[in-house]
């Protein structure tokens, strides 16, 4: 905003009272200009920027997240303004041992049938809490339809899994172990049994729990209160946080883009970056031999049939590979992906298009259409996506 005009600064009784209306008239003017040209800079954002159109669009999302400019989305998108996540304290006194219990239970073998595969197997640390590879394998070495999700912030998720079918993350742990693909126990009784015979073990649950008792409930509780604690902090939220300087002019050029022209907030929204919600992205391969009907698997509606929950983008520059399936490997060609508007579920037979479940996989998601992005504007978007 302009300086008040040193007119204004002399006292009352010294100018006229004209002169302070009319100074007052044209600071208030010049104001005004300024307002209008920065909210033009942000409307109709060139497509080739150059370096004083990036650093005015830079001043505009380093102030008040009230002034940025509106997101452009679809009528029927859930919305919430960005904002950093709030993250709990860190764990302490019976909690913290819990959490250290947790995180045993979650590194151990024993806890599958063979007593080869621990949760890390798939949810390794140094891979985005996943496993890098496009579906995971488990007992047996079998493959899976599904690409293992990130744990990242699994603990703030309404619902899990790409399906939704559990609620809590107690009630999550216990599908992978009994999971014929994946842990492959078939009697949940001999994993706790095992603990049950280790002095080890009994001491830590004594610990965390005040006695040895070791029971089914208590060893999802302790996996629980460990994967709550493996959210950190990022750049995007030091930048929400008030520090500019976080993100650089074409990261947040990015970010603009993100709001407006690649229609992302459409589902990824809120301090997670995710509307929890389930969408048809034409991926459900229908007839295929990685056919996945999705939510519909859970919930029976026909309206469900190739919906997926939206992920979290939070970390999503280490949750390689992308999608329920883990098809795309790198996210400028995710970015490419949503570009010609995502896929398109279509029968290839006469046989396939009687399947009553076809019509329904081929309704992408009316929150999805297509845009056009230029090379830089590409690169601006994924060097945010990179931030997040």
């Amino acid at each position: 905003m302009p300086r008040l005009p040193d007119v204004l600064k002399t006292r009352p009784a010294k100018i006229a009272g004209f002169a302070l209306l009319g100074a007052l008239l044209i600071w208030q003017a010049e104001a005004f200009v300024d307002r209008q040209y920065k909210a033009a800079v942000v409307s109709v954002f060139p497509a080739d920027p150059d370096a004083s159109a990036l650093a005015a669009l830079k001043e505009r999302y380093a102030g008040d997240r009230s002034d940025w400019p509106k997101p452009v989305v679809h009528a029927n998108a859930v919305v919430k303004e960005m904002e950093a996540l709030p993250l709990p304290a860190k764990p302490e006194g019976t909690q913290l041992l819990k959490v250290e219990l947790g995180r045993q239970l979650f590194e151990d073998p024993a806890l599958s049938a063979s007593g080869q595969i621990a949760c890390q197997s798939c949810h390794n640390r140094e891979l985005g809490w996943g496993d890098g590879l496009r579906t995971a394998f488990g007992h047996g070495r079998q493959k899976g339809k599904r690409n293992t999700p990130a744990l990242f912030n699994a603990a703030w998720r309404p619902e899990l899994f790409w399906d939704g079918r559990a609620e809590t993350l107690a009630q999550q742990a216990v599908m992978p172990m009994t999971d014929p693909k994946e842990m492959a126990v078939e009697d949940l009784d001999q994993v706790v049994g095992r603990m049950a015979g280790d002095t080890v073990y009994r001491n830590r649950f004594r610990d965390a729990f005040g006695d040895e008792a070791i029971s089914l409930e208590r060893v999802t509780e302790a996996l629980a209160a460990f994967q709550s604690t493996l959210e950190e902090r990022t750049v995007f939220d030091r930048f929400l946080a008030g520090n500019s300087a976080a993100l650089s002019d074409e990261q947040v050029w990015g970010l603009h883009l993100f709001r407006t022209k690649a229609g992302c907030m459409n589902c990824h929204s809120g301090p997670l970056l995710t509307d929890d919600k389930y969408h048809n992205l034409g991926l459900s391969l229908l007839g295929r031999p990685l056919a996945d009907t999705g939510r519909y698997a859970i919930s029976q509606d026909m309206e469900d049939v190739g919906r997926f929950r939206t992920p979290s983008l939070r970390h999503v520059r280490e949750t390689r590979p992308y999608m329920h399936n883990g098809l795309i490997r790198e996210l400028p060609l995710v970015v490419r992906f949503y570009e010609v508007g995502a896929g398109k579920t279509q029968p290839r037979s006469e046989e396939e298009a009687a399947d009553p479940l076809m019509a329904h996989a081929g309704k992408t998601s009316e929150l999805i259409t297509p845009f056009t992005l230029t090379a830089r504007e590409r690169q601006a978007l994924v060097s945010f996506l990179e931030a997040l």
